[in-house]
């Protein structure tokens, strides 16, 4: 076939058939290692750990990625905003991840331009950000993607006319990247199990299990079938983010406090209401807190919040003084945007697992990560970012391969890691600029598809696109979108079923794609015709679709609830 290219590998098979065989070798096999958490952090160690050749396996009592790491804003970054706390390392660190993301994944981090415009009210003088912006450029090293400019008010003018203009001095351009984080973690998740690592969702870790005092495994329970099985492993490693003390209390009865968990929250504009072409970072005129303003194709995400959260975690509610902190900071930098509660398409809202300060505001707490072994054999992971996390994973992975070197006599085949050596699961793209022309043509002129839906499937699944266009090649409506406007189509649903673990409508609706947050309805459109094609593929009851259906409208609801 003309669309076919060679990758690197055989495709993974993840679907619901693949699960249940992972959830076999769950119960039967020893590991050396079980990673509980399915977020970015928790993916990046099992990758680590299965090219370092370990026995691998991750399990996630819900869908992958549905906390934290699928409610980001967005940004691959280094974090401008962390200098004003001298947090040098975590600066230089993220900006050389940041430079590693865009060379193992090209397909997902892609470099943005930001501006940074300097108001009279903003807390900090010109001549510190430019010096901050200098910093910033350095600490990048060989990795830097882009040298900082000063821009003067007509220049601005003319790139972002919505732009304040009153007393606005200048305005810096600098330069970051972005990803869509979901598929940053899945490519993690692919790329372990392409490595040998064994993973399942909606399995849940419910018990400790112990031999003459030392932690063997856990006991687990598979959510979906209701039925428990133990799975025996050497070391486990919580990843779990905002649940992380939640798990330590429910397996080990510890209740320290280690995690502050800080609710961020985002709403989603579409450009027509908000026409940028650049990333803004700004200062919110309530309390001097860096927001941002992220394109994002015909959309816009404003964020973030950051506030103290000690509320459940799987229930993180969108309220009426969160949309109003971020429309009256973005509204005076847009005055002429209007933005209001009728502009608003969607808002998401998630949970930062930083560590425990006691004393220190929301925003003053360090996003560096904590790594514990407590109590022995049972390893812990806490704080980070997005940006960072495979060089969490590595630090992770390197004290793991300590213990089971020196309580196991376990050397891994690989002793060094390499996962900044080797592309993510579709990222084997040389150059992704001309990769994209030329598949973007080829797929339009050749196959028919649509632009906007090519630039989708290419930009989504990079060099395992054939895999996706296979599955709207078989399926009679495959290349037909699901809502108009939209570059989702039906065919993706097979190739989510097959390839990503697809177990639940919302799996599908806010994760493998991102009509949840996109839609002004909330895909409530169409939900019920996707509902059913799955009742089909994963044999569901009448009653289970039902219930399915249900669930997801109770997520749409707290994401509305600031409206009530």
């Amino acid at each position: 076939m003309r669309w076919f290219i060679p990758t690197e590998s055989k495709s993974i098979n993840l679907s619901a058939k693949g699960r249940e065989r992972n959830i076999t070798k769950l119960q039967r096999e020893q590991f050396d290692i079980l990673v509980i958490g399915g977020g970015i952090t928790g993916a990046g160690v099992a990758r680590d750990a299965a090219l370092r050749g370990f026995k691998t396996a991750l399990i996630d009592k819900a869908d992958f990625c549905s906390g934290t790491s699928s409610k980001s804003s967005k940004l691959v970054h280094g974090g401008f905003r962390y200098l004003n706390n001298l947090e040098f390392g975590l600066v230089h660190e993220s900006l050389m991840e940041r430079k590693i993301l865009m060379e193992i994944a090209p397909h997902l981090v892609h470099p943005i331009h930001c501006l940074l415009p300097l108001h009279g009210h903003n807390s900090k003088p010109a001549w510190m950000i430019h010096i901050g912006l200098f910093l910033y450029d350095f600490l990048s090293f060989t990795k830097r993607i882009g040298y900082h400019k000063i821009l003067s008010r007509n220049e601005i003018q003319n790139l972002e006319p919505l732009l304040r203009q009153d007393d606005l001095k200048k305005v810096a351009l600098y330069y970051d990247c972005q990803a869509d984080d979901f598929r940053l973690a899945m490519a993690n998740l692919q790329s372990s199990a392409l490595g040998g690592a064994v993973i399942a969702n909606y399995v849940k870790a419910v018990d400790i299990l112990e031999e003459n005092g030392q932690v063997v495994g856990i006991q687990a329970m598979n959510e979906i079938s209701s039925k428990a099985f133990p799975i025996h492993s050497r070391l486990i490693a919580n990843a779990t983010g905002p649940w992380c003390d939640y798990l330590r209390q429910a397996l080990l009865k510890n209740s320290q406090h280690r995690v502050r968990t800080t609710k961020g929250i985002h709403l989603v504009i579409h450009r027509e209401d908000l026409p940028i072409s650049h990333t803004i970072l700004g200062q919110a005129v309530q309390d001097g807190r860096y927001i941002f303003a992220v394109p994002w194709r015909q959309f816009v995400f404003l964020g973030t919040t950051d506030t103290d959260y000690d509320g459940d975690p799987d229930h993180i509610p969108t309220e009426r003084s969160d949309v109003d902190y971020l429309l009256d900071a973005f509204n005076h930098y847009f005055p002429d945007a209007n933005l209001n509660d009728d502009k608003i398409i969607s808002t998401f809202a998630g949970l930062r697992p930083l560590t425990y300060e006691e004393g220190r505001t929301a925003s003053s707490v360090t996003r560096e990560y904590q790594i514990f072994e407590q109590p022995r054999n049972f390893f812990n992971i806490i704080g980070g970012k997005l940006t960072t996390y495979r060089t969490m994973a590595k630090e992770m992975v390197n004290r793991m391969t300590k213990r089971l070197e020196k309580s196991f006599d376990i050397s891994p085949a690989n002793p060094n890691c390499i996962t900044d050596q080797i592309p993510l699961y579709g990222g084997d793209i040389s150059n992704y600029s001309e990769f994209l022309d030329k598949w973007k043509k080829e797929l339009t002129n050749q196959n028919h598809i649509d632009p906007d839906i090519a630039e989708h499937l290419i930009e989504s699944y990079g060099s395992r696109f054939p895999d996706v266009l296979e599955c709207l090649e078989k399926t009679s409506n495959g290349k037909e979108r699901f809502l108009p406007g939209l570059p989702y189509t039906w065919g993706e649903l097979d190739y989510a079923l097959e390839h990503e673990m697809t177990m639940a409508l919302d799996d599908f609706l806010i994760r493998r794609t991102h009509l949840f947050s996109l839609d002004r309805k909330q895909a409530l459109d169409v939900h019920e015709e996707i509902a059913s094609q799955l009742t089909k593929k994963l044999d569901w009851s009448e009653e289970e679709k039902q219930a399915q259906i249900e669930r997801y409208k109770t997520k749409i609801e707290i994401t509305r609830k600031y409206l009530k």
